[in-house]
């Protein structure tokens, strides 16, 4: 079992700054990064490095914005990256009229070299889900990830994922924060999940 949990949510996505995206989309729902969010994923790679943290995996959601982050983090740590929909985004109704469309995981592996496809599903979400179904189903692959993997793991997912991630090991979200590329930690004291701390961005000021 792993004993301590980091969890990133991605960089700013480009249907956040660009009021045309749906327009010209592909898939509206799917947004890559912008170039400041790639710099805030970058960025959150060389943190790990400076600080000497190593992940023995590296688990993300299988969406564009995910895999870009779990891209520039892993070109800095060296790591492989495997896609995970456990820790996908809220399949909430009021958002999407069906389950959003995303590029499929094989090209995904094709534009980004630290993406690997050797991984089976160890939770696949539902279309429509209340935000607790979504944090139950965030939780539970965070459980089951952690119970298959020894040592340091890195989950890339978004707000939902960081929520459920903690509430899924810790039994509780009240203390979760989830800005743009913030760090979340978490570590096993035996059998308990503690949460160190939540929302840090201080690794993302302008140097």
């Amino acid at each position: 079992m792993a004993d301590t949990v980091w969890v990133v949510r991605h960089g700013q996505r480009r249907d956040s700054v660009d009021p045309e995206w749906e327009h010209h989309a592909d898939r509206v729902h799917d947004p890559p990064l912008t170039e400041l969010g790639r710099w805030a994923a970058w960025r959150t790679g060389r943190y790990f490095v400076e600080s000497v943290v190593t992940f023995d995996a590296v688990y993300a959601s299988p969406f564009l914005r995910t895999a870009e982050t779990a891209e520039e983090i892993c070109r800095e740590t060296g790591n492989v990256a495997l896609l995970e929909p456990g820790l996908g985004e809220h399949r909430n109704a009021e958002w999407f009229e069906t389950d959003p469309e995303t590029v499929p995981n094989e090209r995904l592996a094709e534009w980004f070299d630290p993406i690997e496809l050797d991984h089976d599903p160890h939770v696949v979400p539902e279309f429509p889900e209340s935000h607790s179904e979504a944090m139950e189903r965030a939780g539970r692959a965070a459980q089951s990830l952690v119970a298959d993997t020894d040592g340091t793991v890195l989950f890339v997912g978004h707000g939902l994922s960081v929520g459920g991630v903690v509430h899924g090991l810790v039994g509780s979200a009240d203390e979760v924060e989830a800005p743009l590329c913030g760090l979340t930690l978490l570590e096993r004291d035996g059998e308990e999940w503690v949460l160190e701390f939540s929302g840090e961005t201080s690794h993302l000021d302008d140097e």
